[in-house]
């Protein structure tokens, strides 16, 4: 029997501290075993095979051949995420989607795999099944248009002439959310040059096989405005059907050199993005888009290779699940956690040497200079700034500046780094600086900047497939992250933080708890935004609130205590169900369902800090954690906890072996005798 195990700690509080010892203890080796020999810990974030099959239509359209072997890899991955009905959904756990079945059977047969192949066989039924498609969202349709596919017609209108705008223009992309803006710059200049790459046996084989009752120019025009509702989550409001219909009149008598100067402006900027981050972007999403770009412009761009390469910074590939493109890479984001879990539990030779090396890697990758020429694109201020990446990817974020800067204070403090893992003064200062400047006026901080445009924006939404994706909003997350990080940092720094800095900051911090506190729900605890759901917003909220002074008796933490308590299910963990998010409320797994050991941590860390004295249920949960790990220390692999824009849920795969080490740590530092 493996100690530890159900049976081992099925009942009583006498005996879980040795076993807890012993998961701790595994659970150490393990994080060791997977830990970068430069001290970052990187675990994939898991989403869907949309980008690995844009990238197959990328490199046909290029015409540079994918080799056998990765060939094969992209076959085996798209082979490891099929749905049982032939489609591929928006995430592992979802039902098909138009979308990605469209994308993925397109890719299979650009990669010169036949019609009786049996993924591409039931791709294709399901496709027929569900009308063929027609319904394809517009991000969709403008990759077939690319191919030939589809008309750039049945496209809804993305003007490049918005780049033209005053930047003062209530509708200047510059007000949109980061991504949305790059992905906006790079969909502008495809459809304002209207590319189509010239047909050829197998595209048309493909043309045949997908519109088996030929094209039919009435029939795409009939189905311009339609969305499958397997893929709708969000129509085009009647504000934004008008602008499509105002832009598609508008673009007929738009004089040519109008556009042309339009497509120079996003070219230009498209060109900075590539040239600021070393050719990977903000994502792989727009980097696939910026370098069909350069091919436009010139077939033998000098920086095309580049721009081909750099798509690989997001590549994970192996012969098990084959290749897969991340949406995120987060190192930084794992690190950070990493080094907080582990300081805060009982020291030992591992967990000392863990955090050491992981701080020798931390802040190398904090930003210490501004990107020349980013004011001009619209980037904000990146000095002091972590990503969520790493020290190559210098997009720096809200939260995982504050998560990385507490981390490096936390080990200081703790005595367990050394110098060469420490960050002098004035990048703390730098640190606590670039937070301040991402909090919005409602107290509540965004992510990547602060919320430029108005929440009008909101309604603007031309991502069918995706919700609260147009512009920065105040997150509960971030500012949990930011409140709790910056009320830290004022309280372990004392006098090396300036008299004025600290009121700034100590005032931020109020107008942060502030924020939280009108968050709450109405029975209590916080909705998450990139997590799911109740434990992961909680999780922030509850932590911000006491790192700023806000007691554990306070309403809003016994409140949140007590809906944590009252959510735990019959196994003794947590669990959420993912459509919860997609409803913006709180789903739980169905009855039958085992308990995640993931949401089941975030739970515990919240109860043992705002309501240490529910030990029955914190001990409940505790052993759940115990029972599922595995003798290599390791937590079994289960349904996504990550999200983004409501309908994509992302699998953190370090999550479920960092957070229920954090669990444990917390665990024997509170009641550890």
């Amino acid at each position: 029997m493996v100690p530890g195990s159900a049976a081992t700690i099925a009942s009583g509080n006498e005996g879980l501290h040795e076993p807890v010892r012993l998961a701790y203890a595994r659970a150490l080796a393990h994080l060791r075993s997977v830990q970068h020999a430069d001290g970052r810990v990187a675990g994939e974030v898991v989403w869907n095979p949309m980008l690995v099959s844009q990238y197959v239509m990328l490199r046909h359209i290029l015409g540079r051949p994918i080799d056998g072997p990765r060939r094969a890899r992209i076959r085996r991955s798209l082979e490891c995420q099929v749905c049982d009905d032939g489609g591929w959904g928006m995430h592992p756990d979802s039902p098909s989607y138009l979308f990605h079945t469209v994308l993925g059977y397109v890719a299979l047969r650009l990669l010169g795999y036949d019609g009786d192949d049996p993924l591409v066989a039931g791709a294709r039924r399901w496709i027929a099944e569900h009308g063929g498609p027609y319904g394809l969202p517009q991000w969709g349709r403008i990759w077939l248009a690319m191919l030939g596919l589809y008309p750039w017609s049945g496209v809804h209108p993305i003007a490049p002439e918005l780049w033209l705008l005053p930047q003062s223009a209530p509708l200047h992309p510059r007000r949109f959310y980061c991504h949305m803006r790059l992905i906006y710059l790079g969909l502008s200049f495809l459809y304002g040059h209207a590319f189509v790459h010239p047909s050829d046996a197998r595209i048309a084989e493909i043309r045949s096989e997908l519109f088996p009752e030929g094209d039919d120019p009435k029939r795409f025009a009939a189905t311009r405005d339609d969305i499958a509702p397997t893929d709708l989550f969000e129509a085009p409001g009647a504000g934004l059907s008008a602008a499509f219909s105002l832009l598609r009149r508008v673009q007929t008598v738009t004089p040519a050199f109008v556009r042309r100067k339009a497509l120079a402006k996003a070219l230009e900027h498209i060109n900075f993005e590539l040239s600021s981050t070393n050719n990977v972007c903000l994502s792989p999403v727009n980097g696939l888009l910026f370098t069909l770009a350069l091919f436009i412009t010139d077939r033998n761009h000098p920086n095309l290779q580049a721009a081909l390469d750099g798509i690989e910074y997001w590549v994970w590939e192996d012969e098990d699940e084959g290749m897969r493109i991340c949406g995120a890479r987060s190192d930084i984001w794992d690190t950070s956690f990493l080094i907080q879990a582990l300081t805060e539990g009982p020291r030992c030779e591992t967990s000392d040497t863990i955090v050491r090396d992981a701080c020798h890697w931390l802040p190398k990758a904090q930003l210490r200079e501004e990107l020349p020429g980013g004011p001009r694109h619209f980037r904000a201020p990146t000095t002091g700034g972590w990503g969520f990446a790493n020290e190559d990817h210098p997009w720096p974020v809200s939260d995982c500046t504050a998560e990385a800067l507490e981390a490096l204070l936390r080990a200081e403090v703790a005595g367990v780094s050394d110098s060469a893992g420490q960050l002098s003064r004035t990048d703390k200062l730098a640190a606590i600086e670039f937070v301040l400047l991402r909090q919005n006026d409602d107290g509540g901080f965004g992510s990547y900047e602060s919320r430029r445009g108005s929440m009008a924006l909101r309604r603007y939404n031309p991502a069918e497939i995706y919700g609260n994706c147009m512009l920065e909003y105040s997150y509960t997350e971030c500012s949990g992250s930011c409140v709790r990080a910056l009320a830290y940092a004022l309280r372990v720094m004392g006098d090396q933080v300036p008299g004025e800095l600290r009121q700034r900051t100590q005032a931020a911090v109020d107008r942060g708890v502030a924020f939280i506190g009108e968050r709450e729900q109405p029975g209590g605890g916080w909705l998450g935004f990139w997590g799911i759901n109740v434990t992961y917003g909680t999780l922030f909220a509850s932590a911000g609130l006491v790192a700023a002074g806000v007691g554990t008796a306070a309403p809003q933490n016994t409140r949140a205590a007590k809906v944590l308590v009252g959510m735990q299910r019959r196994d003794g963990g947590w669990g959420e169900d993912w459509r919860g998010m997609v409803d913006e409320t709180a789903v739980p797994l169905p009855k039958e369902a085992r308990s995640l050991v993931v949401q089941t941590a975030w739970a515990l860390l919240t109860l043992m800090e705002v309501a240490p004295h529910e030990r029955l249920t914190i001990d409940r949960g505790i052993r759940f954690l115990v029972a599922r790990q595995s003798t290599s220390g390791a937590w079994p692999s289960e349904p996504a906890t990550g999200v983004f824009f409501n309908t994509a849920m992302l699998e953190y795969r370090l999550y479920r072996q960092i957070f229920p080490a954090w669990a444990l740590a917390r665990w024997q530092a509170k009641y550890q005798r």
